[in-house]
């Protein structure tokens, strides 16, 4: 049988729904999936309720003149997906505070009222693809900068030391925060939708507001719905590392670990992961700090002041789960925990922080976890960063400066390709991220090493002749193929790492 699929998964956009006519749609319970490229002949996917209505997908595939891949909806999603096409799905439907929508430039009007600055900053900065925005208070001045692609670029804005006080109490009153607290630090989330030509998405902004010298200093955090869940073919694996990774998370059982400082993408590798293996025979539970989407079907918990990991973790296993989300393993309380998920036939996916996969296993001894569980339970632990990919429209090839060649050991008569700048990537020689990875798993020679308790160098060295991939080793071939340049390298792999490879 068929089964059901989940409206989520797909992209809605409105040009593609509108090749069916909104009557034929509603009357026959189909609505286009996904952005149709119209100079393309693959298939069209189709959701639909009678998936072997053959007289019925012959006519819509003499309708759009191409063929089509069928998937199985429910009525109601599909009556939801044509409405949104079609731009009648009711506001109110959308339980969100406030609508976005694509801003080229910010407007200067002294006389705009502050919630359109905010919004106009907001919007610009999820148009930019930003990952945070910054708003800093100084003694004379306040700066706005987004970080795009892991760096930070100052931006021209109508914030001044005269309206500030105003912009942030518009951001506390968005975001449900006390607009009269000025001496503790405030945490809080702002829901939005972002309108364009092309259709509404969810865009979410995690808020954290820091009192200084000089008045309150704001960051969010852009969570962008349509960015949620890349899916491990694009994460940037190299092939054989993929094969192993998703064999990884396909297991019944045990604990993988993603390890790497904030902001290196260990959570878009988690939750791909858990779209890789969440299906409808599987049962996933998660629980984070905070939920930073939200999955269909997928029972997400977010940690409380009475609730921690460890708590929600001790619940899940009555709750009869397949798979576990922990967001992080920070205390010892939640290791324990996580090994005991991991031990009694459940798949255990977390992260913690450290310098590289091997050294994951010194912060468990840290945190007192015993080696002969480790050794049993864990499955492997992946250590990885985001690097900036070049603009392939102006990168260049260029000979390696002398400190690329001795820091990365390279032949002097190799070439690299190098960012230059131009329109299309608005001259920072760089467009988009890509992950770097080192995926250590546990085999019987290594476990037996960890139960010995081992030093964590001894454990590389065995690791690294058993075929263990470094950082570096997947990055520099990313280098030479011109996806990335060697100063990102340098600026992203930790300089131990490096010392190590040579």
């Amino acid at each position: 049988m068929e089964e059901f699929v989940e409206l989520e998964h797909f992209e809605l956009d409105a040009l593609s729904i509108q090749m069916l006519p909104y009557e034929f749609c509603v009357d026959n319970r189909v609505v286009i999936l996904n952005r149709v490229n119209k100079n393309s002949t693959e298939p069209i996917t189709l959701g639909i309720i009678d998936h072997q209505n053959e007289e019925l997908i012959t006519q819509i595939k003499s309708m759009l003149k191409r063929s089509v891949e069928v998937v199985r909806l429910n009525a109601y999603e599909i009556q939801k997906a044509v409405d949104i096409g079609y731009n009648i799905y009711k506001k109110e439907d959308f339980d969100y505070t406030l609508t976005l929508n694509a801003i080229s430039t910010i407007s200067y009007d002294p006389e705009a009222p502050i919630s359109k600055t905010i919004n106009e900053i907001l919007g610009k900065a999820v148009s930019l693809k930003a990952s945070d925005i910054h708003i800093e208070s100084y003694a004379d001045d306040v700066d706005v900068r987004f970080r795009i692609d892991g760096i930070l670029h100052q931006i021209n804005h109508p914030l001044s030391k005269a309206n500030i006080r105003s912009a942030i109490s518009r951001l506390r009153i968005l975001a449900n925060l006390d607009v009269t607290e000025y001496r503790h630090a405030q945490d809080g989330r702002i829901n939005s939708v972002y309108e364009t030509e092309e259709g509404k998405r969810v865009v979410d902004f995690r808020v954290s507001i820091v009192p200084g010298p000089f008045g309150l200093d704001v960051v969010l955090r852009i969570l962008d719905s349509s960015q949620a869940i890349v899916g491990l073919e694009k994460l940037g694996f190299p092939k054989d590392q993929k094969k192993k990774f998703e064999d990884l998370v396909s297991s019944p059982e045990g604990l993988i670990l993603v390890a790497g400082p904030t902001g290196c993408g260990k959570t878009t590798t988690l939750y791909s992961a858990l779209h890789h293996i969440n299906t409808d025979e599987n049962k996933v539970l998660t629980v984070e700090d905070p939920i930073e989407y939200i999955f269909a079907k997928t029972n997400q918990k977010q940690i409380t002041p009475d609730m921690g990991f460890a708590d929600y973790v001790r619940c899940f296993l009555r709750q009869n789960p397949d798979a576990i989300m922990i967001g992080e393993i920070r205390d010892q309380e939640t290791a324990e925990v996580a090994f005991r998920a991991a031990q009694t036939g459940h798949l255990v996916l977390s992260t913690i922080h450290a310098v590289d996969s091997v050294r994951g296993l010194s912060r468990l001894r840290s945190l007192k976890v015993d080696s002969s569980i480790v050794s049993t339970c864990l499955l492997a632990i992946l250590s990885q960063r985001l690097v900036r990919k070049l603009c392939p429209t102006c990168k260049e090839l260029n000979t390696p400066k002398e400190l690329h060649i001795q820091k990365f050991n390279l032949p002097e008569n190799e070439q690299f390709y190098q960012a230059v700048g131009c329109e299309e990537c608005k001259e920072v020689g760089y467009k988009g991220r890509t992950g770097i990875y080192e995926l250590f798993s546990v085999d019987d020679v290594i476990g037996d090493l960890i139960a010995e308790d081992v030093s964590a160098q001894e454990i590389r060295k065995k690791a690294r002749e058993l075929g263990l991939q470094s950082l570096l080793e997947d990055a520099l071939p990313k280098a030479r193929k011109g996806i990335t340049s060697l100063e990102e390298l340098l600026r992203v792999i930790p300089y131990r790492i490096i010392s190590l490879e040579k």
